[in-house]
């Protein structure tokens, strides 16, 4: 009967330590997370890759500027057909985690992306797209692009009025 007891006390310590540091971290996969961005100045510009992005782009678009100056825009390889903007939330988290094996095309539904957007954009038909972000407040955002009935995702910051890309970079290395 001891064995037990102390069997019993020792997992119930093991699980409560592990819920302890879960509760403080976002899942790799949590909707609101950005790890990293991509940050670049035109369409055929190399990105700079600041921390882990956990994007999703498959090459089918293209965000730029990032980080905007008021407005953003979307390039794709087929039409846009819907785009949503939701604010997110950076952690310099899941730094060594491989997102190219953990992000798929089904991982968020479009009734989940719907929930809270800050910007929604439906029945579009085209290409390339200018959009106005001089209303958003600074900070970062998920822009989801739905392309052939697919939903690809980049991670975008908005800056400050006082924005210094040294300070974007430092916040990431």
């Amino acid at each position: 009967m001891k064995k037990m007891t102390i069997i019993f006390a020792l997992l119930v310590s093991i699980s409560c330590s592990n819920d302890d540091e879960n509760n403080n971290s976002m899942s790799e996969t949590n909707i609101e997370l950005v790890t990293g961005i991509n940050i670049r100045n035109s369409e055929f510009s190399a990105p700079i890759k600041l921390g882990n992005p956990n994007v999703l782009t498959d090459n089918k678009f293209t965000a730029y500027p990032n980080p905007p100056a008021g407005a953003l825009s979307l390039s794709a390889s087929e039409n846009i057909s819907d785009v949503w903007f939701a604010s997110a939330n950076a952690e310099k988290i899941y730094e060594q985690t491989d997102f190219n094996s953990i992000l798929n095309l089904g991982l968020y539904s479009e009734s989940e992306i719907k929930l809270n957007p800050e910007i929604e954009l439906n029945d579009l038909n085209s290409k390339n797209l200018v959009l106005n972000l001089k209303d958003l407040n600074s900070g970062y955002y998920k822009v989801f692009v739905k392309i052939n009935g697919n939903v690809y995702w980049d991670n975008i910051y908005i800056p400050e009025s006082n924005f210094e890309i040294d300070d974007l970079i430092n916040f990431w290395n």
